[in-house]
């Protein structure tokens, strides 16, 4: 509302200032720093239905008849009508009410600032912001400077997983592609390992979520992983040994191909060991599995994820997290002195570029990397081999 008022101070002051209520300066007129919102929550709650009506009231008087057209397509007017479709129920009587959480808007869509409308909310672990997410990707080898090869930046709602693919495809680009490419848990899929290996040539290294079915928690003979599966004649076998009776292709809900496959009800109804096998009360046992190259690939990352080999090699990773705190402490990453991706993106670039001169700077003067530190007491933990 404030924004959109400003906005208006400075497109139509006249148009406005004939159509201005009186206590609009008391709600509206302070800077947003200097605004207290009341402790109390039906207090907020008055509050925020009166500015629900306050708003409502504006875009009446900007949608009316004998306003000029041109006063809807304001930029700050357009994100004031959203930003209340999101945030209000349409008027009844006259009165506004706020939407309750469930009826308002994924965070996907959602307006957090009228100041930025690509910014959206976001939370991860313990972590919850408005913004941006940077994606950096740095050498790791050890006879050469570990310089910033590439800075991906995405709205905060993009999940890690979708940027692996715009990730390696500039890499590419920039005939800057590696060997192995290590990467946390969130960007590493099935489809991923495979795909990294066929359009790139690059071995995805890092681990993948585990089996997430009740199965695998529970009953581990009993999980996808335990079933035989003969891809050449499509067909999926129990640990039972009973013979799937169907199987075929479908998209999920995240658009990617996989396989469903069903056994008959007639060997479900009856097997002893039904109540370890599925929880459903009718239907038989579903399986619901990647393509094959998807499979054998996500299968072998899980067996080999644990073995001292693999974590010896995707221990080097650590080093980002590294680099990711320096950027926070030189170059502020997690605060951008601009508005919009495509701005913000160019801040993490100049980020990198100058990290990159600061560690050839070190490099050349053979300044060697800080350890990882440690508290006083996590240094007294015995040394597991």
């Amino acid at each position: 509302m404030r924004a959109a008022l400003n906005s208006l101070a400075v497109a139509a002051p006249d148009w406005l200032a004939k159509r201005l209520k009186k206590d609009w300066f008391d709600r509206y007129g302070r800077r947003v720093e200097n605004y207290r919102l009341p402790k109390l929550d039906s207090e907020r709650e008055t509050l925020g239905n009166q500015m629900g009506e306050d708003g409502f009231s504006l875009l009446e008087r900007i949608y009316a008849l004998n306003a000029p057209e041109w006063l809807r397509y304001l930029p700050a007017v357009e994100i004031l009508r959203q930003v209340w479709i999101q945030q209000f129920y349409a008027p009844v009587e006259g009165k506004v009410k706020l939407r309750s959480p469930k009826d308002m808007p994924p965070s996907t869509i959602a307006i957090h600032s009228p100041y930025d409308v690509e910014a959206h909310y976001s939370s991860k672990r313990s972590v919850n912001w408005v913004g941006y997410k940077a994606h950096v990707t740095e050498i790791c080898d050890e006879d050469a400077p570990h310089f910033i090869t590439h800075v991906h930046t995405t709205l905060s709602t993009v999940t890690d997983e979708a940027v692996v693919e715009p990730i390696h495809f500039s890499l590419g680009e920039k005939s800057l592609l590696p060997e192995e490419h290590l990467m946390d848990l969130g960007y590493v899929t099935a489809g991923h390992l495979v795909s990294a290996q066929e359009n790139y040539g690059i071995e995805l290294i890092g681990p993948v979520r585990n089996d997430p079915t009740w199965q695998a928690k529970h009953h581990p003979k009993f999980a996808n992983s335990n079933f035989q599966i003969d891809w050449e004649n499509q067909v999926a076998i129990c640990p039972r040994g009973h013979q799937s009776k169907t199987w075929s292709e479908k998209t999920d809900r995240k658009g990617q191909r996989v396989i469903s496959i069903k056994f008959s009800p007639s060997n479900c109804d009856t097997c002893p060991s039904r109540s370890r096998c599925t929880r459903a009360k009718t239907e038989p046992r579903g399986l619901t599995i990647h393509r094959k190259q998807e499979y054998i690939a996500l299968h072998h990352r899980r067996e080999i994820q644990h073995t001292p080999e693999f974590l010896k090699t995707y221990n080097q990773r650590a080093g980002i997290e590294g680099t990711i705190s320096q950027g926070v402490r030189r170059s502020a990453l997690r605060q951008s002195r601009y508005i919009g991706l495509a701005k913000t993106h160019l801040q993490h670039i100049f980020m990198a570029a100058a990290l990159n001169l600061c560690r050839l700077n070190d490099w050349l003067n053979g300044i060697p990397l800080a350890p990882t530190r440690y508290s006083r007491f996590m240094s007294l933990k015995p040394k597991t081999r």
